[in-house]
């Protein structure tokens, strides 16, 4: 029984085959064929689908426009018995699709075929376009509550559950005053020389504006409690005017553009636009994964190291903690530190790990590896004063959890958590060293001639997700998260 349940089941991941196409003479072609990353949320914990041999799903979507059409096809169907019946393919995608997507294949090719379409742009406008060597690509951006941008995004929200583990899609029936905090930026290549529409998708992105409400502060500078008694929305008061975090939510660059600079240069684009916006004080993501994680820590140091004020910044070696004592808070020039976070826009607790990366990066490995600290040896003391503020870091952010241990068992734990971050940061500084590398080398060879239970954030060499990153302070920061993005 077994062997027959197996031979009627089929892995949805390799069923479900996802291509860009454009326009051809008899049937569109294909550019581009890839998978999904994962369907759990559309077929189950498990993955797989019942009721067919020889089962394909097909969703193609034009290159440009991403108008979707969906063909399921199989060679054998299970035949009901009693409750036990294949798995409705059509009926559980439909509600992540649009209504065209079902449409028959041939008005598909004939619509994407139409004259009109060599004329199409993305929705919205044009942000940012990108020279890379002879290759062009384009950053559209558009507000969700135009009606446009409300339709692109139908089409490829679909992509959210099947890239982002996790990943729940917006809800479009929304009140327009809240579609309006949404920002979608579209990314694309452009192909000048292609005979039908230039453009080829790659990629989107969404930014929900979080609006920040700072506490006045008296005139002995302390801050008062803020209190707000309104109702949304506020009538005469347009919210693009209000001053805001920006969040980046949602994060896509599809499978065949990975892995090749692209993603970062997406990344730096939605950066650069909210870093001229005086409406946005803070720059967060919300719950990333690893690999964005990873992303966002190279291109943030990338940024601040061209900031001569940030290169400037070292370790206070003068000083001279004393045991027993709390750790003194000017081994780093801390009011020198807030005022470049707050200019470039970056949340608090990211800004301090890419500042912890950057100062580690001038500790050579040998003194990294050393079993003892020598006081007298220079680099060694700067290195023994990085570990304790990094510490003293760590420790306010799992404050709640490490009080919880007696002093030696904290103690420990600290330094195990410790040995992870610094190995985190070696490894992210040489993903950093090798970006910079590639960029270059792509440049000359383009032509453009320049060069279990609660963890312990950083138990893992890693952070946990910072959901919280909205808070006003650093202090008193749970422990958050971890879900995707």
């Amino acid at each position: 029984m077994a062997d027959q349940a197996a031979d009627w089941s089929t892995e949805s991941n390799d069923a479900l085959s996802i291509s860009l196409v454009v326009p051809d003479v008899g049937r569109p072609r294909s550019l581009y064929n890839f998978h999904p990353k994962m369907t759990y949320s559309i077929f189950g914990e498990e993955e797989r689908i019942f009721g067919y041999q020889g089962l394909k799903i097909n969703l193609q979507y034009n290159a440009s426009d991403m108008r979707p059409n969906l063909q399921v096809s199989f060679n054998k169907k299970f035949t009901t018995v009693g409750e036990t019946e294949a798995t409705d393919v059509k009926g559980i995608l439909e509600p992540l699709l649009p209504k065209i997507a079902l449409e028959k294949p041939s008005i598909f090719d004939k619509a994407i075929s139409e004259p009109m379409m060599k004329d199409w742009k993305p929705p919205g406008e044009l942000w940012q376009t990108i020279q890379i060597g002879i290759e062009t690509v384009e950053v559209w951006k558009g507000n969700l509550a135009d009606v446009a941008v409300q339709q692109l995004l139908k089409r490829i929200q679909i992509l959210v559950p099947l890239f982002i583990e996790g990943g729940v899609t917006l809800d479009l029936e929304e009140p327009e005053w809240t579609l309006e905090r949404w920002t979608v930026f579209f990314y694309y290549q452009r192909v000048a020389e292609k005979e039908d529409n230039p453009y080829i998708f790659m990629g989107y992105s969404t930014v929900y504006r979080y609006f920040h409400f700072q506490a006045a502060a008296h005139e002995s500078g302390s801050k008062k409690e803020a209190k707000a008694d309104f109702t949304l929305p506020i009538d005469n008061i347009s919210f693009s005017s209000l001053p805001c975090r920006s969040r980046i939510s949602q994060f896509i660059i599809l499978p065949p553009f990975q892995r090749a600079g692209y993603g970062s240069r997406f990344y730096k684009s939605i950066f650069d636009f909210y870093l001229a916006e005086p409406e946005t004080i803070e720059i967060t993501v919300e719950d990333p994964n690893y690999a964005f994680d990873d992303m966002r820590d190279i291109n943030d140091l990338r940024r601040l190291r061209t900031l001569p004020d940030f290169k400037a910044i070292k370790i206070n070696t003068k000083i001279t903690p004393q045991p027993e004592e709390a750790i003194p808070n000017n081994i780093v020039d801390l009011p020198a530190l807030e005022e470049i976070r707050k200019r470039m826009k970056i949340a608090p607790r990211q800004f301090l790990r890419v500042v912890e990366m950057h100062l580690l990066a001038s500790i050579p490995s040998s003194v990294r590896k050393a079993d003892v600290l020598d006081d007298a040896n220079p680099k060694m003391r700067e290195y023994g004063l990085w570990r304790l503020w990094v510490k003293k870091r760590l420790y306010k952010h799992n404050k709640d959890l490490l009080s919880q241990m007696d002093k030696d068992e904290r103690l420990d734990k600290l330094d195990e958590v410790l040995e992870g971050v610094v190995a985190d940061y070696v490894r992210l500084l040489e993903a950093y060293k090798a970006r910079v590398k590639f960029d270059s080398f792509e440049d000359l060879a383009k032509g453009k001639g320049k060069g279990k239970g609660k963890e312990i954030e950083g138990e893992n060499g890693k952070r946990r997700s910072p959901s919280d990153e909205d808070s006003d302070s650093s202090d008193g920061e749970p422990l958050p998260k971890r879900t995707k993005v």
